[in-house]
């Protein structure tokens, strides 16, 4: 069986970060050989407790190619209030990744709602694939790390096919 036909592909949007400049997915995924796109919400202390983690991990992601995205759900739709809030933690934490949101009826905006758990982490490929299963829970822990480290590889592969 080729791989590639079984692949999910992250619902395609368009939304902003948090800064108001407009982002489209095929852009978003097309320019990284790996996205590690990281759900979180500004009230969960588990999430803004690894905001530091994967800053540090988006370092390490820019010598290959990659970047760490997030999507905070308070500020889906572009809530200017939950928007002001989350760019208060995020430079707190000293975060200079990209935070998005989008439209919460689009098909991006149901994926977001439909995660039973925050923080959680995907991992896309190059080509707006879902790589692996999503990480539940924060990436902190070096079990968790990798498990995100073995999907980031794989990530990468792919795009380099």
């Amino acid at each position: 069986a080729n791989a590639s036909s079984e692949a999910t592909k992250f619902p395609s949007f368009t939304g902003k970060d948090l800064d108001g400049n407009a982002v489209n997915s095929d852009e978003l995924f097309s320019s990284s050989k790996v996205t590690v796109m990281n759900f979180w919400f500004t009230t969960c202390k588990p999430c803004v407790g690894e905001l530091g983690d994967l800053e540090q991990l988006n370092k390490e992601l820019a010598e290959k190619g990659g970047q760490v995205v997030g999507v905070n759900s308070f500020t889906l739709d572009g809530n200017k209030d939950e928007i002001a809030d989350a760019k208060d933690v995020l430079s707190k934490k000293g975060v200079t990744y990209k935070n998005i949101w989008f439209k919460s009826d689009s098909e991006a905006g149901k994926f977001t709602s439909n995660l039973f758990s925050f923080p959680t982490t995907c991992v896309i490929d190059q080509n707006g694939n879902i790589v692996g299963e999503p990480i539940v829970g924060a990436i902190s822990s070096a079990e968790q790390r990798a498990a995100l480290d073995k999907l980031i590889d794989q990530a990468i592969a792919n795009s380099e096919q």
